[in-house]
């Protein structure tokens, strides 16, 4: 069973940019791109370094320690030294306010 969790206002995060948010108990970055609304585990699957403070562009969360990139759609890792995917998870507006899929 899954539940779909309020986080934030759509309006709340423009294009381009990032939040952290807790759904759940869990500790989760929500990111706004041109495509969309993506949200991805909180942690750098590399050294556990904090994404929140790394370098997020178009699709693309890069870690603020060693510089391993992440798509933010996939979790898929794009560069060294990151070499497991985030964990993801589905993001959906429901009458305007960003709602996240936790299992």
């Amino acid at each position: 069973m899954s539940d779909w969790i309020y986080v934030a206002q759509g309006e709340d995060l423009v294009e381009g940019a990032m939040i952290a948010v807790l759904a759940a108990g869990r500790r989760l970055i929500v990111y706004r791109t041109v495509g969309g609304y993506f949200a991805t585990d909180r942690r750098c699957t590399h050294q556990g370094a904090d994404l929140v403070r790394g370098y997020f562009d178009q699709d693309v969360i890069e870690c603020p320690v060693h510089q391993g990139r992440f798509s933010v759609r996939t979790g898929a890792p794009l560069s060294a030294p990151a070499c497991f995917a985030l964990k993801t998870y589905l993001v959906r507006l429901i009458d305007g306010a960003i709602c996240v899929q936790i299992e």
